[in-house]
Formats: structure tokens, C-alpha cells, sequence
């Protein structure tokens, strides 16, 4: 009699899993959407700004002067009339006031409209000219940005930024969204909260100032100084020859690992705290690291 009554409990939970699977497989999502195409007139000082909402962000130049831009919106719901009244709670903004062009999505509520119960986004491809000073501001979504040489001013909040062949200014704020960064010429300022920096192949000027961040520095040969305040963070210099730098290190509780060649003058090396200096006599670009709590590698 148990074995019987085992079998059939067996059976219904069996049959409860399948009826599930299949309920789930008829739960289809829907999917609206809504296009722009816009092209803009564009001459030498104008300044875009960008101010984003759930928005996947590309960037690139192209030759003509017009700033050109393909946007894409898309809410998705498995209810398509709430994925279509939600989407229209999803507005945009293009004007130009002098020399800024302002664009801008964001969600509109009147007094008698809920949240949005589906899953918005935007999507932006946006071409301008490779002298187009650009301003990014995103909240959640991705940053992928290249061949500016110019201006370019990025603010982001749980937004994963990708640079590549930028020249000219940069200077990034990011809070829990990595930072990636190759084929930079000019100046980099990056201030990090809780996100990663990765940077390779950089020439000019780098400036970090970040808390809780793993920060690799690869390929910087060609830099003219490099300024690292950083917090309770992970910090990796790679370079082919150290010999080529200034060092400068201020050290408190870090775990510190450097090439055995490289012989280090200590001002200071007890009680957790490490002052040091490698190469100062020399004219040669310099490296400056300040950091409370993590580990320092300078490898070569």
C-alpha cells in the first residue's frame, strides 16, 4: 500500500512538473517597438549632450558634417497592450539652443499613470563628426564610444563603458560600471565608485581616483604621468621597462610586489605604511600611486 500510494505521489509530481514547463512555453514575450531617424546640422564648436535612460549607447564619427542618430525603443511584456502603453510612458527630447544639441529619453508619468510593469530600453547609434565634443550621462545601460578627438565627458550609473581611439579629453565618473579603455591619446580622467578600470595602449596623461576597483594599467609606455588615489582597491602596472619611470608610492596596509631589479628608495617602511621612491634623480615620466588598503603589482 506505501509503495502504491509512493508511485502515485511520483506520478503527480511528474505531471505538475510537465504542466508547468508547458504553461511556462505558452508564456510568450511580447515585444513593441518605436524608431527614430533624425540628422542634424553640425559646425565646428557644437557640443552634443546626451542625457539616457535604460539605454545601450554607441558613438562613432563619420566624415560628414550632421550628427545622425537611429533610435530604438523596445518594451517588452507578455501582455502586448501594457508593452504598448508602456512604451508610450517612454518620451523623447531633441532641440539645439546655440551651439548644444540636446537629446534626451526619459520616463513620463501623469498623476494617473503606474510604473511601468515591462521592460523598456533604448538603443542609440549615433555618428558624428570625428570634432564633436560629446557629453554622455546614462543610467543603466551600456557606453561604447570611439574615434572622438575632441571632448569627451561621460557620467554614467550602473553603465559598463568601452573606449577605444579616443584623443583629446576624457573624463569619465562611473558608479558599479566598468570602464575599458584602448587607443587613448591626449588626457584620461576617470573617477570610479565601485567599478573596474582596465586601460592599455595609452599615451599622455592619466588621472584615477577610485574606491573599491580593480585597476589594470597595460601598454602605457608613451605616458607622460600617471596619478593613481585609489581605495581598498586592486592595483596592476604593466610595463616593459620600469627603468623608463619615475615611481612614487604612498602605501598604507597594501600588499606590495615589484620586479627584484627595481631597487627602491624608502622614506618610510614600517607600521604598514610604505614611502617610497624609484628613479627620482632622473628626468623620466613619472608614475604616482597613492593607496589605502588592496595590493600594488608593478610587473615588467
Amino acid at each position: 500500500m506505501k509503495r502504491c500510494i509512493s508511485y502515485i505521489l511520483s506520478f503527480l509530481f511528474v505531471f505538475l512538473i510537465l504542466e508547468c514547463q508547458q504553461s511556462i512555453a505558452q508564456l510568450k514575450v511580447q515585444v513593441v517597438t518605436q524608431k527614430i531617424n533624425k540628422s542634424i546640422d553640425w559646425e565646428p564648436g557644437m557640443v552634443l549632450q546626451l542625457s539616457a535612460e535604460r539605454a545601450d549607447i554607441f558613438f562613432t564619427t563619420h566624415s560628414a558634417n550632421t550628427i545622425d542618430l537611429e533610435v530604438l525603443f523596445i518594451s517588452k511584456n507578455e501582455n502586448i497592450s501594457i508593452a504598448e502603453e508602456d512604451l508610450k510612458k517612454m518620451k523623447f527630447l531633441n532641440e539645439t539652443i546655440n551651439k548644444k544639441v540636446f537629446i534626451r529619453n526619459f520616463i513620463e508619468l501623469s498623476k494617473t499613470d503606474s510604473k511601468p510593469e515591462s521592460d523598456i530600453k533604448a538603443i542609440y547609434h549615433i555618428k558624428v563628426p570625428e570634432n564633436c565634443s560629446v557629453d554622455i550621462n546614462n543610467y543603466f545601460g551600456n557606453i561604447d564610444v570611439e574615434n572622438l578627438r575632441l571632448s569627451l565627458n561621460i557620467i554614467g550609473e550602473f553603465s559598463k563603458i568601452d573606449l577605444r581611439n579616443i584623443s583629446g579629453k576624457t573624463k569619465v565618473k562611473t558608479t558599479f560600471g566598468d570602464v575599458s579603455a584602448q587607443g587613448i591619446n591626449g588626457s584620461i580622467f576617470v573617477v570610479s565608485n565601485r567599478s573596474n578600470i582596465t586601460l592599455s595602449n595609452v599615451k599622455g596623461t592619466i588621472e584615477l581616483q577610485s574606491i573599491l576597483a580593480e585597476i589594470i594599467l597595460d601598454g602605457i609606455n608613451d605616458v607622460s604621468i600617471v596619478s593613481i588615489d585609489a581605495e581598498k582597491s586592486k592595483v596592476t602596472v604593466k610595463t616593459t621597462n620600469f627603468n623608463k619611470f619615475i615611481f612614487n608610492l604612498d602605501l598604507f596596509k597594501v600588499d606590495f610586489q615589484k620586479p627584484d631589479e627595481m631597487n627602491l628608495i624608502f622614506t618610510k617602511n614600517e607600521n604598514d605604511i610604505i614611502k617610497t621612491s624609484f628613479n627620482s634623480s632622473v628626468n623620466h615620466s613619472q608614475i604616482n600611486v597613492k593607496l589605502n588598503v588592496g595590493t600594488l603589482n608593478i610587473e615588467e
